[in-house]
């Protein structure tokens, strides 16, 4: 069957304009267009693979047939059947019949699209870049003319643009709300609050950020060469009772030693995981885990898992690596503060144990030696500590002047 000539370029741009401009999330974008796509080459079935570069693969990212368990994990690598083919050398290939006897052809069992005899299949370009394919099929036998070619190269050149677009859009979208996130972070960085809470908001944080079931917080212990949990959103408290991980033999670990981020695309297929078990129950897939830094010493980690598999881009990726940053500069303000407080607390304890040696000189006649050796003692009998007991004997002596009588 023809193209339908009621459809000019003209039209066809303004149509996909309307579509690109209408504020639609990237996967109702594509049905939409995938819907035009079908409306101006009468076929029955189309499908649309989207590129993604960290895997070197394209994925299918819609259709016109539901293939909802299909979507998202359908995959193929570069060169690997027709579609990989076209992907690889972002050429047209046009079958007029018996499209599953060309020798480039890679069958899908759930792909009913599979057994249909026509099949023409177009790059999507965006940019100058390879953004994904569009396939059209047929369930007959259908002679491709070079006006529908040229049409379909034509919305394949569009829709490529569009989605380009689209995916700009959301991810500058995703930058502004983490940006916002960050903000609100860096305000309650610079309230008077506890540690344990700051890294609890932080994780919590992280996990809503990037839809994240689990985000974890782990601190080094140096004496045990461990990681330890100190803050988690998590959807199983199993997780939280996790045992310590020894820094030398675990996958995490790794994170300290090398002072990297790794990406698990599967944590099950990972020797080194600890807890497949946890990770089989909670439903986990994909693990970034990414250094805390303190003048170059990794002092803890953050991690972050998915349900389904998941590539985490560079944005997200930097999103986490400037939030570690401020995580660590938390903890860092956190123990200089218990420092300050400590060395604080030992100055006064010292002021208060000289006023009690010299209230006891005084008193009893001795030297300053003996005073504290009786302090010292009398702490260790009583297990008190020595600033109680110089306390004591400081408010001894004043209600003892104020009880004297005036002369």
């Amino acid at each position: 069957m023809p193209v339908k000539e009621t459809k000019s370029q003209v039209e066809l741009l303004h149509e996909i304009s309307t579509i690109v401009s209408s504020n639609l999330s990237l996967e109702k974008m594509l049905q939409e267009l995938i819907g035009l796509a079908v409306e101006v080459t009468d076929c029955d079935a189309c499908l649309v693979y989207l590129v993604d570069k960290g895997r070197k693969e394209i994925v299918l990212r819609a259709s016109q047939l539901p293939h909802a368990k299909e979507i998202g994990h359908i995959k193929l690598k570069m060169g690997e059947g027709i579609t990989g083919w076209v992907a690889q050398n972002q050429s047209v290939v046009a079958l007029g019949a018996n499209a599953a006897g060309d020798s480039r052809f890679k069958s899908f069992q759930k792909l009913q699209e599979d057994t249909y005899q026509a099949f023409l299949s177009v790059p999507l370009i965006g940019a100058g870049e390879l953004i994904g394919v569009i396939n059209i099929h047929h369930k007959a036998k259908h002679a491709h003319t070079q006006d529908e070619t040229a049409l379909v190269s034509f919305l394949g050149e569009q829709m490529g643009g569009a989605i380009t677009a689209s995916k700009l859009a959301e991810r500058s979208e995703r930058a502004n709300r983490r940006m916002e996130a960050l903000a609100g972070l860096a305000g309650k960085l610079n309230e008077k609050n506890y540690l344990d809470r700051i890294l609890q908001t932080i994780a919590e944080m992280v996990a809503d950020k990037l839809d994240s079931p689990v985000c974890s917080i782990m601190l080094v212990d140096e004496e045990r060469k461990e990681l330890v949990i100190s803050a988690a959103r998590c959807s199983s408290e199993d997780y939280l009772h996790r045992m310590p991980l020894k820094i030398e033999d675990s996958l995490i670990g790794r994170v300290v030693r090398e002072g990297q981020p790794i990406m698990i695309p599967d944590v099950l297929e990972e020797k080194q995981y600890r807890y497949p078990e946890l990770a089989r129950k909670t439903g986990l897939s994909s693990l970034l885990a990414v250094p805390m830094f303190t003048r170059e010493t990794v002092i803890g980690t953050i991690n972050i898992y998915t349900r389904e598999p998941h590539q985490f881009d560079e944005d997200e990726i930097d999103f986490v690596k400037v939030v570690a940053g401020q995580a660590a500069i938390a903890i860092e303000n956190a123990r200089l503060m218990s420092e300050t407080l400590e060395a604080k607390r030992a100055l006064e304890t010292r002021k208060v144990v000289e006023r009690a040696k010299g209230i006891m000189q005084h008193k009893l006649g001795i030297t300053e030696e003996d005073a504290y050796l009786k302090l010292r003692n009398e702490s260790r009998r009583l297990r008190r500590p020595m600033r109680d007991l110089a306390d004591a004997v400081i408010l001894s002596d004043e209600l003892e002047k104020q009880r004297k009588p005036v002369a």
